[in-house]
């Protein structure tokens, strides 16, 4: 039998189902269809039933129910769906029956032509699906002309909202949905809208619908969408089961809401969080650096209170960080012999926000007494506001022995001074300052890729003050103080490079061939190497630099046995030891002329050049 009105493809299906009882009437109660299982279950099954009324076929008070609800919509004009129980045939079980759905089938005009009622057995009625989550209306479900008053009621919000057939293919979206995507209902129907979906989204989308679809279960996705003015937009789509009161399953609805400005919020905070682990990272750097500078460097909260301390200071005070942090360093290392007016200067300081610079007596954490040449900087943020103090103190209880050790102490650190002064700590408050307006601004991505710039400038700048300052303590660096007066006054043939550090290698390379283009260089990696070479070799003029630093055999091992080799040719430590037993040691050594510290530069290795050219032999 055919069915002869308009028809739906959940319809359809319901039609050819046999779980599913169909059959509508006209106005008047009279059979106009009915499928192959309603047939079956009254066992009318070969008979011509188009135009028996309802009376004709089932018992009297379910004819009477079906016509009270003829009657009713007919009276009120009301287009929603209704639920019918009506008894099971054949059964003579009270409680058994037949959950109906009764809708009005309207023509063109919106004019009722028939009344269509599609049942459920009771048994084939008990689905499982989540009742809290499965849209309905008004407790008859989203079916009919229920959902024909979603859509009016839709079109209304503000919200993008959209429908979905029992296939999960879009059949409805509304006109907020429709002027941000600026198409028509047709080009977003069935899959068309996935046309929109970002590329790099798409799979994700699809993938996350068909595993909700399988369970019919919620879900929410966040994809980016296109817009009609061709820009892409974060969006989150959420969709939720619809089922009719007979538990049947007939699509998803939901909303889709921009969340683009919630992203990127996200993503800002994301981005502010990998600034700080960069900032933790260039502070790692600086603190590398600093633990190896041989002068004591203590930072300082806004309160004056120790944050962090290198190495050095633990090595000289005897306190480790955990012992002293959060403490302030007067209250701990200040004495019976601390002079009253030097405590005051500092504390006058402090409280000003100013630099100071002084020579103050500290003690030990086992009671030493200790000399030290203080410089403390005041750390301020692009406000004024006081950020915190970086303090860098000498150990001069030595050089108090004479006037002469005194003044180039002081003048020592006069120049390690001017560089916290006027390096260090500008670009120690510039991270501050960065970090500090990065928490507490909404930045374009732009603004982040500057900010991580700024970040990285001033962080080498720091490097480079850092290494200024170690070059400055180490105990002769650049002045290139020689251990003994021997220089050879004459045209060398070679220069010899020995270190374990490849990359060290060919840098120092480039730099003697810049200084000097047609010199010969000669590398060697391995101390055995070097001693086997120099003694094949003995006259030939040279110069060699040499590095400490070995895995097995080292530097110290070359020198004993280039002593026994007596061999005039002068050897140039260059090492990245700051370490004054080194110095101290390789006194001990007649060929040793100069102790450097990494790396070589072209203005050292000119220098070098230029004192042997004026340097007499002997004395």
């Amino acid at each position: 039998m055919r069915y002869p009105y308009s028809v739906e493809r959940r319809l359809l299906d319901q039609i050819s189902s046999n779980d599913h009882f169909v059959f509508t009437t006209d106005l008047e109660a009279n059979i106009t269809f009915c499928n192959d299982a309603f047939q079956r279950i009254y066992q009318i099954v070969g008979e011509s039933v188009v135009g028996v009324n309802i009376d004709s076929l089932i018992n009297s008070v379910d004819a009477g129910l079906i016509k009270d609800a003829i009657h009713q919509a007919l009276l009120t004009k009301s287009t929603d769906s209704i639920n019918l129980k009506l008894k099971h045939p054949g059964v003579n079980i009270t409680e058994s029956f037949i959950q109906y759905e009764f809708t009005v089938v309207n023509d063109r005009r919106s004019c009722p032509v028939a009344f269509l009622l599609v049942g459920k057995s009771a048994a084939a009625s008990t689905v499982q699906f989540n009742t809290s989550s499965a849209i309905s209306a008004g407790g008859t479900g989203i079916s009919g002309q229920n959902r024909e008053w979603f859509r009016e009621i839709a079109d209304y919000m503000k919200e993008m909202m959209w429908m979905s057939d029992h296939q999960h293919q879009i059949n409805f979206v509304n006109k907020a949905w429709l002027k941000f995507r600026g198409v028509s209902l047709e080009n977003e129907s069935g899959k068309g809208w996935m046309d929109g979906i970002y590329s790099e989204d798409k799979y994700k989308v699809t993938e996350e619908q068909n595993t909700a679809y399988h369970t019919k279960s919620d879900y929410t996705i966040q994809f980016r969408y296109r817009k009609f003015d061709a820009t892409y937009r974060w969006v989150e789509m959420q969709g939720s089961p619809m089922y009719s009161h007979l538990g049947d399953f007939v699509g998803y609805a939901g909303t889709l809401q921009d969340v683009t400005n919630m992203k990127e919020l996200q993503l800002q905070l994301n981005r502010q969080k990998e600034m700080l682990d960069v900032s933790k990272v260039e502070f790692a750097k600086f603190t590398k650096i600093a633990q190896r500078i041989n002068v004591v460097i203590i930072l300082c909260d806004p309160g004056y209170r120790i944050t962090w301390v290198n190495d050095s200071f633990v090595k000289l005070t005897g306190f480790p960080l955990r012992e002293v942090n959060g403490k302030e360093p007067i209250a701990i290392l200040s004495g019976s012999d601390t002079a009253a007016d030097s405590l005051d200067k500092l504390k006058k300081a402090i409280e000003q926000g100013k630099s100071l610079r002084t020579e103050i007596v500290f003690y030990a954490k086992n009671g030493n007494k200790i000399w030290l040449d203080l410089k403390m900087e005041t750390l301020f943020d692009k406000q004024g506001n006081i950020i915190g103090y970086l303090t860098i103190q000498n150990d001069i209880t030595k050089k108090k022995m004479t006037e002469k050790d005194v003044e180039e102490q002081m003048a020592h650190l006069k120049q390690i001074s001017d560089i916290a002064s006027f390096e260090l700590r500008h670009e120690f408050s510039k991270i501050l300052q960065i970090l500090q307006t990065a928490k507490f601004q909404q930045n374009t991505l732009q603004g982040y890729q500057q900010i991580l710039l700024d970040i990285e400038s001033s962080a080498n700048t720091m490097n480079q003050a850092i290494l200024k300052i170690s070059d400055e303590v180490s105990f002769a660096s650049n002045s290139n103080i020689a251990l003994n007066k021997f220089l050879l006054n004459q045209a060398i043939e070679e220069i010899i490079l020995v270190d374990d550090d490849h990359m060290i290698n060919k840098l120092n390379s480039v730099i003697i061939r810049n200084v000097i283009p047609n010199m010969t260089v000669t590398v060697f990696d391995n101390i055995d190497d070097a001693i086997a070479y120099l003694k094949g070799n003995p006259t030939l003029k040279r110069k060699i630099f040499l590095d400490l630093n070995f895995m097995g055999r080292n530097g110290w091992d070359f020198l004993e046995e280039y002593e026994k080799m007596n061999q005039p040719w002068p050897v140039i430590i260059l090492t990245s030891s700051i370490d004054h037993n080194d110095y101290e040691k390789s006194k001990k050594y007649s060929n040793v002329t100069h102790f450097i510290t990494k790396p070589l530069t072209v203005p050292q290795f000119e220098e070098l050049s230029a004192l042997d050219e004026a340097s007499p032999v002997g004395n």
